[in-house]
C-alpha cells in the first residue's frame, strides 16, 4: 500500500507540468485565502478551497464555494487536485507545507495582515500571482468606495465601541475588529488600554472602561451555549441603558478581506444612529 501510494505521487509529479503563464489549477487550504481566491480567480482556475469556504456563518463566499470541491488541508488531498499551486496562510500546518515543498509544489503565502493597508497589498499580491491584477484592482476600488474614506472631522472625541464575544473576548491592538471600528469613527477602548490582540477581559474591566456600545459576533443562536449567556449578564444590560448589543455577523471579520467594509459599513451607520439621539 505504502508503495503503491509514492508510486502514484511519482506519476502526479512526474506528470505535473510547469506552468509559464497564471496558475490555472490553484487550491487553497485556508479559509481566509479560499475567500480572495475565489473573488479575485476565473472559476476554472480554482482547483479546490477548503471545506470552511462552504459554512455561511464564517464564509463570505458560502455560495460561490458551493460550485468547486473542498479539501481538509491534508497532503493526499491537495496532491490528488495537481495544482500548479497552492495557497496558503501564515498559520497553515508547517508539516503540510513542508511536505508539498519537498515534492516541488509552488506556493504562494499570504501575509493577511490586520489593517486596511495589509489587506489591500494582499489583494494585490494574489491578484498579480493569479494573472488577474486587474480584477484585483477593481476589488480594491469597490473597497475603498464602500468605506467612503474621508479626511473630515467634526473635532468631538469618537464614542468608545468595544467588541464583546462569547466567553468575554475582545479585540485590542492588530485586529480586524480595532481596525473596523477605526475606520467607523470609533475608539476602541480595549486598545486603549493596551490589550493587544484577541484576549478575554473580565466583566469588571468592560464596566470600568464605559464603552457607548458593545458589539458582538456569536457563532450560533444566541443563548445556545454558557459562554453565550454571558452576554445577557444584568450589568451588561444596565452600562448599555437598555440599548441591545451590536450584532455583526462573524464572517465580515474572521478573515482580511474586502468584506471587512461591510463591518464597516454597519458599524458607521451605528455611530450615526447614536450621534442623532444625543
Amino acid at each position: 500500500m505504502q508503495a503503491h501510494a509514492t508510486a502514484l505521487l511519482l506519476i502526479l509529479l512526474t506528470a505535473q507540468a510547469v506552468a509559464s503563464g497564471p496558475p490555472q489549477r490553484v487550491v487553497s487550504v485556508n479559509l481566509c485565502t479560499d475567500q480572495l481566491l475565489l473573488m479575485l480567480a476565473d472559476p476554472r482556475q480554482v482547483a479546490s478551497v477548503s471545506y470552511l469556504s462552504r459554512e455561511p456563518q464564517s464564509s463570505f463566499v458560502a455560495e460561490q464555494a458551493a460550485s468547486h470541491p473542498v479539501n481538509h488541508a491534508q497532503a493526499e488531498e491537495v496532491i490528488g487536485y495537481r495544482p500548479d499551486l497552492v495557497l496558503a496562510a501564515p498559520y497553515t500546518d508547517p508539516r503540510l507545507l513542508a511536505t508539498l515543498e519537498k515534492l516541488g509544489f509552488a506556493i504562494e503565502k499570504l501575509p493577511l495582515g490586520h489593517t486596511l493597508e495589509a489587506i489591500t497589498a494582499a489583494i494585490r499580491q494574489l491578484a498579480a500571482r493569479l494573472g488577474q491584477t486587474p480584477r484585483g484592482e477593481v476589488l480594491i476600488e469597490q473597497m475603498h468606495r464602500r468605506l467612503q474614506l474621508d479626511d473630515s472631522s467634526t473635532g468631538a472625541l469618537p464614542p468608545k465601541a468595544l467588541f464583546y464575544q462569547p466567553r468575554g473576548y475582545t479585540g485590542g491592538i492588530d485586529t480586524l475588529q480595532n481596525e473596523a471600528l477605526r475606520l467607523a469613527g470609533w475608539r476602541n477602548p480595549a486598545a486603549e488600554q493596551g490589550v493587544v490582540g484577541y484576549a478575554s477581559v473580565d466583566l469588571e474591566r468592560v464596566i470600568l472602561w464605559q464603552p457607548d456600545t458593545l458589539i458582538t459576533s456569536t457563532y450560533s443562536d444566541a443563548g445556545a451555549s454558557l459562554a453565550e449567556r454571558r452576554l445577557e449578564h444584568p450589568a451588561l444590560k444596565r452600562l448599555l441603558a437598555g440599548t441591545p448589543m451590536l450584532e455583526i455577523p462573524y464572517k465580515y471579520w474572521i478573515c482580511p478581506g474586502p468584506m471587512l467594509a461591510e463591518a464597516v459599513v454597519i458599524l458607521r451607520k451605528a455611530r450615526e444612529e447614536r450621534d442623532g439621539r444625543r
